[in-house]
């Protein structure tokens, strides 16, 4: 499915890079390995930042309605796999804070990047090469 293009499809918070079109984790450029259900729950707190989400809308957007699993044996899989590629502690959350009782939350700075605004950094940067001037050799050609 596609985004509309003035929805974010990529956020940046302290070393990270979360890709949603892409569905990737980067760090400092480097792909991470995330699972799909901690990368789903990633994705929705992320999207949600600073927002409260419930233990039953995480369940809901991860198994959807009436699978029968130990959810919260796989929300707390899922937050546990997240803190651990994070490096984040419960105890002193830098990037997922639990409400205990209700959910979770996401609490780091996060700056959202729309796709237009990337294209068009892009499209600057390919400009400043070509700018350099039919003359100028570019490497390999």
């Amino acid at each position: 499915m596609m985004q509309p293009p003035d929805v974010p499809t990529t956020f940046r918070f302290g070393d990270f890079e979360l890709d949603v079109a892409g569905y990737s984790l980067r760090r400092g450029g480097q792909q991470v390995r995330l699972e799909r259900h901690p990368m789903d729950l990633l994705i929705l707190l992320v999207q949600r930042r600073r927002e409260l989400v419930s233990r039953n809308d995480i369940v809901e957007r991860l198994w959807g309605p009436g699978v029968f699993v130990d959810a919260d044996m796989g929300v707390n899989t899922a937050i546990r796999k997240i803190r651990q590629v994070l490096g984040d502690a419960p105890e002193t959350p830098a990037f997922v804070e639990t409400v205990s009782g209700k959910g979770y939350r996401f609490i780091a700075e996060v700056e959202a990047v729309h796709p237009a605004a990337a294209l068009s950094a892009s499209r600057a940067v390919t400009l400043a090469v070509l700018e350099g001037g039919p003359e100028r050799e570019l490497p390999g050609f």
